[in-house]
C-alpha cells in the first residue's frame, strides 16, 4: 500500500504539483513576461536609434555632397574664365602681330590654307 502512495503524483505524499498551481511556476512566466516586454523595449528604441542615425547620416551625405558641387562649379567656372582670359591675350597677340607686319601675315595665311587644300583634296 505505500507503493500506492508514492507513486501516485497527486496525493499529497508524492510531492509533485499541477504547473498552473505553482506560485514559483507563475512568478517565473510573469519575470520572463516581464524581461521580453523590456526587450520588445530595447529592441524598439534601438530601431528608432538607428533611423535616426540614417536620417542624420543621409542629411550629411546631402550636404558634403551640395559642399562638393558648389565647389566643382566654382572651379570649373574659374578654369573657363582662365581659358576666355589666355583666347583674349592670344587674339589680341595675333591682332598686333598681324598689325605690325600685315605682309608676313598674309603670307603665313596663304601657306597655311595651300596645306590644308593639299591635305584635304
Amino acid at each position: 500500500m505505500s507503493d500506492n502512495m508514492a507513486s501516485n503524483p497527486t496525493t499529497p505524499g508524492g510531492g509533485a504539483h499541477t504547473p498552473g498551481q505553482d506560485p514559483r511556476t507563475q512568478a517565473d512566466r510573469a519575470n520572463v513576461e516581464e524581461q521580453l516586454g523590456r526587450l520588445r523595449e530595447d529592441v524598439s528604441a534601438l530601431s528608432e536609434a538607428v533611423k535616426s542615425m540614417a536620417t542624420h547620416g543621409a542629411d550629411d551625405v546631402r550636404r558634403q555632397a551640395s559642399a562638393l558641387r558648389d565647389d566643382v562649379r566654382q572651379r570649373g567656372e574659374a578654369y573657363f574664365r582662365q581659358a576666355q582670359d589666355a583666347a583674349h591675350d592670344l587674339e589680341e597677340d595675333v591682332s598686333e602681330r598681324i598689325r605690325a607686319e600685315p605682309i608676313k601675315a598674309v603670307l603665313i595665311a596663304a601657306g597655311i590654307g595651300y596645306l590644308y587644300a593639299r591635305l584635304f583634296r
